[in-house]
């Protein structure tokens, strides 16, 4: 018996592309799926990874056919709500990134270039809300990255994680892409001896 393909639950997977501010018809329509719960609170949590003075955040706009929404924030040293935009690539890269995830509820996350946009220096904090809102939203995360820095911020927020991160560097022999994988206690060794993995 032939069971059609529309009949099967199907699995969220969510994109984020390498080069941050997300398309905000995208972004829009990801804030509508969680606004007013308490994934919209997650977002907020994560955003203050990078300024902790932010304390809500919500899409605006796109009325008429050639309005675009965007998302803005309230935060206690700001008088009024501003644009997310002016806060920065680093802000609206971790939005992008959580608000995604937030939406692969159940589902698959796929990160390209994780740390495009952020600073090093906030890379573990937001490597440690992934672990934690995958874990407690069921989301199996796939990341890129090239970058030392996020590699090393990756294995200090997987150490501390009772989930399994896991690294996997890609290389090229002859016509085959061959796999190595780094469990997290080779992972430690990795970072500790600055081992070439990228």
């Amino acid at each position: 018996m032939r069971t059609d393909v529309a009949d099967e639950p199907s699995l969220p997977c969510v994109f984020v592309s390498p080069y941050g501010g997300e398309r905000t018809a995208t972004l829009g329509v990801l804030w509508d799926k969680i606004a007013l719960s308490d994934r919209e609170k997650d977002v907020v949590e994560a955003l203050r990874i990078i300024d902790p003075q932010i304390s809500a955040v919500s899409m605006v706009g796109g009325e008429g056919p050639r309005q675009q929404r965007t998302a803005i924030l309230r935060a206690g040293n700001l008088p009024r709500p501003v644009p997310l935009r002016t806060f920065g690539d680093g802000l609206n890269r971790l939005f992008g990134i959580v608000l995604s995830l937030v939406n692969a509820k159940d589902g698959l996350l796929l990160i390209d270039e994780f740390e495009n946009g952020m600073h090093h220096t906030v890379q573990l904090d937001a490597w440690k809300a992934v672990f934690k809102l995958s874990r407690r939203l069921g989301i199996q995360v796939f990341a890129t990255s090239h970058s030392w820095d996020s590699i090393d911020a990756f294995q200090k927020a997987s150490a501390e994680s009772p989930e399994e991160g896991v690294l996997v560097r890609l290389s090229r022999k002859g016509e085959d892409i061959v796999p190595t994988l780094f469990r997290e206690d080779e992972l430690t060794v990795v970072t500790r001896d600055r081992i070439e993995v990228r």
